[in-house]
């Protein structure tokens, strides 16, 4: 059922291009599933007063909606709002083990989806890379973002990803740890506003059940954003 809706789905929004992109990057995620080498900033920073620096998003439209459960799912489809559960395959087992879905919705169509963690359990639904969060000591974890081909480029990131900072303050967290490829300089600008930090540069290595995990000290900005700095 959820398959058919996701195929119909994206023939509506991309044609047969975007069916096509999206059978590519299957079979790239079963391949990573076999091996894998990848490179990774992580980031461990302050959270901070996040209000004043969310920027306006670019499409009219636009809400936000905090998703912890999937009866929050629920309440959103009766209201009108798309099934994120069609969208996003994952979203029921990473909702079962605790992680909370931050989504932004155009219209009531699903749009964008961030995930934050308070536990490691939660962490391990979306992040398998095994850099340490301390969550007992008040730490916590984002990402997994992904926003749907036909929105990208709007500045959803950096506008819900405040969001994301916002839940992990009212949490009581006050610490923001992620792992954002070193190739993903959209993810690295929407953070670098918020004042993101890096503690570490990370590679791993896998070929089957064989994984090998090297991280390297690392401090300051992204070094791709050099000039970037926090608004005022």
């Amino acid at each position: 059922m959820w398959l058919r809706r996701r195929v119909v789905r994206i023939f509506k929004d991309e044609g047969v291009t975007g069916l096509v992109r999206a059978a590519v990057a299957m079979v790239q995620r079963s391949a990573r599933r076999i091996a894998f080498i990848g490179d990774f900033y992580i980031y461990r920073y302050p959270v901070p007063l996040t209000d004043v620096h969310i920027p306006e998003s670019r499409i009219e439209g636009v809400e936000v909606h905090v998703v912890e459960s999937e009866r929050d799912i629920d309440t959103l489809v009766a209201d009108g709002y798309e099934d994120l559960r069609f969208v996003m395959v994952e979203a029921g087992s990473r909702l079962s083990v605790g992680a909370v879905a931050i989504c932004a919705f155009v219209h009531k169509e699903f749009a964008y989806v961030g995930w934050v963690a308070l536990s490691e359990p939660a962490k391990r639904a979306f992040d398998r890379l095994p850099y340490y969060v301390d969550f007992e000591a008040g730490e916590g974890c984002t990402g997994a973002a992904w926003t749907t081909p036909r929105f990208r480029k709007a500045g959803l990131y950096a506008h819900v990803f405040g969001h994301e900072l916002r839940y992990l303050r009212e949490a009581g967290r006050t610490v923001c740890c992620n792992a954002i490829g070193t190739g993903n300089v959209a993810s690295q600008r929407g953070q670098a506003r918020y004042g993101a930090q890096l503690c570490a540069v990370g590679r791993i290595r896998r070929f089957l059940v064989w994984r090998r995990w090297v991280m390297t000290p690392a401090e300051g900005s992204c070094p791709s954003l050099a000039s970037t700095t926090m608004p005022r």
